[in-house]
C-alpha cells in the first residue's frame, strides 16, 4: 500500500502563508525524494545535481551523492522521523544552503523528504511554510498521474487491447487457410502485450513504488 501524502492544502493557507514566501524568497532548487530515496520531482536551477532536472526523475540519491554519502545521510535524519527538518551550508564548497523537511502521510509517517536550496543571503522560509509550499507541488503531481492513469487505463490500453485481438484473429485466419504466420506477427502481439503490461503498471503505481 502506498503511503501518500496528504495534500489537501486550504485555499486560505495557500494565499496567505505560501504565496508571499515564494515571491521574497524563491528557491533557487527545490525537490522531492520518495522512502525509496529517489526523485520525485525537481524544479529551477539544478547545476547543483549536475544533471538536468528532466533527467533526475526517479533517479536514487546515489547518483548525485558525494565520496561521504552526506545526501544520503540527511535523507536518512528525515526518514526516521527523529529531525524536524535537516540544514546544511553555506560552505566553501556549497554557497547555498540546502533544506530539507519532512513530509508527512495521513498515518503519521514520513512519505516525502522536501528539499529546497537558497542562495546564501536570502531569508529562508520557516518550516511550515515550506511544507506547504512542498505539498501543493505533490498535490499538482498526484492531480496529473491520476488524470494519466485514467486515460492510460480509460483510452490507451483498450486501444492496444482491441489492436491485439485483431492480430489474434487475423492469425486464426491464417492458420485456417493454411499459411505461413509471418513471424513479424507474432513480435507485434509480443511488443503490445509488454506495452499493456507496462501501462498497467503505471496504473497500479508500482512503478513509482519499486523504482
Amino acid at each position: 500500500m502506498r503511503n501518500r501524502a496528504d495534500c489537501k492544502i486550504g485555499k486560505a493557507d495557500w494565499n496567505l502563508k505560501v504565496e508571499p514566501v515564494l515571491i521574497e524568497s524563491v528557491p533557487v532548487c527545490q525537490w522531492g525524494f520518495n522512502q525509496s530515496g529517489r526523485f520525485v520531482y525537481v524544479s529551477g536551477n539544478a547545476r547543483m545535481f549536475g544533471p538536468q532536472p528532466e533527467e533526475l526523475l526517479l533517479q536514487h540519491v546515489s547518483t548525485i551523492d558525494d565520496s561521504g554519502g552526506s545526501w544520503a545521510a540527511r535523507l536518512d535524519r528525515i526518514f526516521s522521523g527523529t529531525a524536524p527538518y535537516d540544514t546544511a551550508g553555506p560552505t566553501a564548497e556549497q554557497a547555498n544552503v540546502i533544506l530539507h523537511v519532512p513530509i508527512h502521510a495521513t498515518n503519521g509517517m514520513v512519505a516525502y523528504a522536501a528539499g529546497f536550496s537558497f542562495s546564501g543571503g536570502d531569508r529562508v522560509p520557516a518550516v511550515r511554510e515550506l511544507e506547504l509550499a512542498a505539498l501543493a507541488i505533490l498535490h499538482v503531481l498526484h492531480t496529473e498521474r491520476v488524470r494519466t492513469e485514467r486515460f492510460l487505463h480509460d483510452v490507451v490500453a483498450q486501444c492496444l487491447s482491441s489492436t491485439g485481438l485483431q492480430l489474434e484473429l487475423l492469425r486464426l485466419e491464417i492458420e485456417d487457410h493454411q499459411m505461413e504466420i509471418p513471424c513479424r506477427t507474432v513480435e507485434i502481439q509480443k511488443a503490445l502485450a509488454e506495452a499493456l503490461h507496462r501501462i498497467r503498471t503505471f496504473s497500479t503505481g508500482q512503478d513509482a513504488e519499486t523504482a
